[in-house]
């Protein structure tokens, strides 16, 4: 990497409540009831709608825009679900350099508790 890299990505968070839900699943077309019907969910394992997971993802996306002005050409993004987030849940999205050779930075999504809900890591290839 021929510049230096920040240590840290911009803190992006967000209520993700009933209304900023629906408008994601317009967004992205995904109607899926566990998302939005409360009584489809409630007889779920989860017992309550859940945020779309690609949801907490796009946070990190921005964390990283903001972060670097743009999304960088070059980014790689290795994440996996570990918990759901219930609808109504405040999520924020973030990173930490590990390897500044590499331009690898660990990634999460976590509730307002701290509870992980993805995991994983980004590279950011090299900057101009």
């Amino acid at each position: 990497m021929t510049t230096t890299l920040p240590r840290e990505l911009a803190v992006i968070s967000l209520t993700a409540g009933p209304d900023a839900v629906f408008r994601y699943a317009e967004l992205t077309e995904d109607f899926n009831p566990i998302h939005l019907d409360p009584e489809f969910a409630a007889g779920t394992a989860f017992g309550k709608p859940i945020i779309h997971g690609t949801l907490g993802l796009n946070l990190v996306i921005e964390a990283i825009e903001r972060t670097f002005g743009a999304l960088p050409a070059d980014v790689e993004i290795d994440a996996r679900f570990v918990r759901p987030v219930p609808v109504g849940s405040t999520v924020r999205a973030g990173g930490s350099l590990c390897d500044a050779a590499t331009g690898t930075y660990e990634i999460y999504v976590e509730t307002q508790a701290g509870e992980r809900a993805v995991e994983g890591v980004c590279t950011i290839g090299p900057q101009a």
